[in-house]
């Protein structure tokens, strides 16, 4: 305040104002364009004088993110679904292959491991800078090759297979061949 005291603040509904000290609590207030009024009323012969101050109120900013098929193989895309407040940035560690704008992950050209995604809203308004992380799993695809080396074999005995890469998967043949 500079100049006369022993007035009034006043503005709109929404801004939430102290009458006496023009002091604004903003979490309690409505984010928006306000017009905030001193009133110092008529005395001494001398009449109402008014004036008035703009304050403008940012929502502050808000989002998840979260990636919800994860764990993946890596293999196609991976998509993000965002929550909240969109025009923020995508981000990750080394290996990740990320779009920064659309959060979209390329699963076969990134570096199977466990990521965490970083979405981030840059300061603006008065508002500080915001982040929020998901984390997203991507998995090597299984690879693995068989042999049976000593082929063909004589129809007495067994054949013993040799599997280099991935295990866990189940052998199976067409009719007439014991597995």
């Amino acid at each position: 305040l500079t100049g006369s005291s022993g007035g009034t603040y006043a503005s709109t509904s929404g801004l939430s104002i102290n009458n006496n000290s023009g002091e604004v609590n903003l979490a309690n207030s409505t984010a928006g364009n306000y017009t905030v009024t001193y009133t110092i009323p008529p005395a001494n012969g001398c009449p109402q004088f008014q004036t008035t101050a703009n304050i403008t109120i940012s929502a502050a900013p808000n989002a998840t993110i979260n990636y919800a098929n994860s764990p993946y193989c890596n293999s196609g895309t991976a998509t993000v679904t965002l929550t909240g407040n969109s025009g923020g940035s995508f981000s990750s560690t080394s290996g990740l292959s990320i779009n920064t704008n659309s959060g979209e992950v390329n699963l076969a050209n990134s570096t199977p491991g466990t990521y965490t995604v970083t979405y981030t809203i840059a300061a603006a308004g008065g508002c500080p800078q915001f982040q929020t992380t998901a984390s997203l799993t991507i998995t090597a695809a299984p690879s693995a090759t068989i042999n049976y080396a000593n082929s063909p074999y004589c129809n007495s005995g067994t054949a013993t297979v040799t599997l280099t890469g991935s295990s866990g998967g189940t052998y199976a043949s067409t009719s007439g061949l014991s597995i």
